[in-house]
């Protein structure tokens, strides 16, 4: 079976969240069951320079009234679509907190050069893999325009992003005004990119089983409900999964000291250099560490934590922000507010890999979560979790309260609840035979992408033999 993977963002060559880790990772855990995966994306300015091989392919599609001719290059099974007018730029999609005004051209374009070149024979796969907006015409082009034979698979990572446009991108994209309606890309007087993967796609897939059902609900839909739940029948939730070769305590490069579940007592020693060296191990190295390690955006519940700041500053307990986005301002000097708080504003890989091994527990207030990897890596490295029960959440997390339970999820966004969830996780941590028995708990669960891979595994073979998803 080979199967072409269409992502914007692909770790390690683009990443600006969870998408790009899941197009590195999936990819590779499908490989190892026998399937030929090859991925495709836009080349931006950032991978100037790193060597690519150039395949002499060109594809030239015609998009606002004029000619865009795209050059291929490659790096093993990786396939880098080259346009320096669309992506010579230095950010992904946009300036911080901005989006590029001519991200329809720049992502429907790529679209459009990835079909002319399955057209043209470059691709010869059996199926098609989208994902997200920046390829949700994908799968619009591969069955009205060009009418291929492949199955597609289009899978919606967040469903806050659906690449909405003024009506006019259609002739910008070159696109037939007969799919201008409800049963295609139309929605509200505009057209939206992620509404036509949803309907011309084969089968459509969320990051988690939970999440599946939630966006058949006003809540979390974002317009889309009805769509979705008139496309029920195809639609799949499949956890999402992180990578145990990256992500891996035992082996990982940029901790102070590497520990193993075998062998967990040496992330103690990660808490108190961390400590050290943010020069506070003298007043809290007996208490418990807290961390949050995500984007400060409305969506990971920053908002919440912003309203709980002054009652979180009272409990006993070190706490520790990692991210960057529009509420990080709010962060900035915390520690000069309050004693017990430390922010990094700018986001740091390394770093992060550090926070994750030194905590204790890890907060995740999401309002709502696709499936979420931040908990996933944490568990990984022995950080108990402090989460809202919802998407993925829900699915990887058991409270405590529950026989077999090992985290502390909350049921609703408010700075009550989380509050209440950090109080139950710093009462559990004066428990230390109790805390370290969860401690090992969490480090043995498999969230790793073979069983991730084996269910998209099982879908394409669906798809392929004409049985229903």
């Amino acid at each position: 079976m080979r199967v072409l993977f269409l992502s914007s963002e692909i770790f390690p060559y683009a990443k600006t969240g969870g998408l790009g880790d899941v197009a590195y990772s999936l990819p590779r855990a499908l490989e190892a069951l026998g399937v030929e995966v090859l991925r495709a994306m836009p080349l931006y300015h950032s991978l100037y320079g790193q060597g690519f091989e150039d395949t002499g392919k060109e594809v030239t599609v015609r998009l606002n009234g004029r000619p865009y001719t795209f050059r291929i290059f490659r790096q093993d099974r990786h396939y880098f679509f080259h346009q320096p007018e669309l992506y010579d730029r230095p950010y992904l999609y946009g300036p911080p907190g901005r989006a590029y005004p001519d991200n329809d051209l720049r992502f429907g374009g790529f679209c459009w050069a990835v079909a002319q070149a399955v057209k043209e024979g470059f691709f010869d796969v059996d199926l098609v893999h989208a994902n997200d907006w920046q390829t949700a015409l994908y799968p619009v082009l591969h069955h009205e325009i060009f009418r291929f034979p492949q199955k597609v698979v289009f899978t919606i990572h967040n469903l806050a992003f659906q690449g909405m446009f003024e009506k006019e991108t259609l002739e910008r994209l070159e696109l037939p005004w007969s799919l201008y309606h409800i049963e295609a890309l139309e929605f509200w007087g505009k057209i939206n990119l992620m509404k036509g993967g949803i309907i011309f796609s084969d089968a459509v897939t969320t990051v988690s089983r939970t999440y599946a059902r939630e966006i058949l609900t006003y809540e979390y839909a974002y317009g889309l409900e009805g769509v979705l739940y008139h496309h029920r029948h195809k639609l799949v939730g499949i956890l999402n999964g992180i990578d145990y070769e990256l992500w891996n305590p035992a082996q990982d490069p940029h901790l102070y000291v590497r520990y193993s579940v075998e062998d967990p007592a040496p992330k103690e020693e990660n808490k108190q250099a961390m400590l050290r060296e943010l020069g506070v191990a003298e007043f809290f190295a007996e208490k418990p560490l807290f961390c949050f390690i995500n984007r400060f955006s409305q969506q990971k519940g920053v908002e919440i934590l912003l309203s709980a700041l002054e009652r979180l500053s009272r409990i006993n307990g070190f706490f520790i922000f990692l991210g960057e986005g529009e509420y990080a301002p709010l962060f900035e000097n915390i520690d000069r507010r309050y004693p017990n708080m430390y922010a990094r504003i700018i986001f740091n890989e390394g770093w992060s890999h550090k926070v994750y091994a030194a905590s204790d527990f890890i907060l995740v207030p999401s309002l709502f979560e696709p499936c979420g990897i931040t908990q996933l890596i944490a568990m990984r490295y022995g950080t108990l979790v402090v989460a809202r029960k919802t998407g993925g959440l829900a699915d990887t997390l058991v409270d405590v309260s529950y026989p077999g339970g090992y985290g502390f999820l909350f049921p609703d966004p408010t700075p009550e609840d989380l509050l209440c969830g950090v109080k139950r996780a710093a009462e559990l941590f004066q428990h230390p035979r109790y805390f370290m028995r969860l401690r090992r708990k969490v480090m043995k669960l498999d969230f790793s992408w073979n069983r991730s891979a084996r269910e998209y595994l099982k879908l394409y073979r669906q798809l392929l033999f004409r049985r229903k998803p």
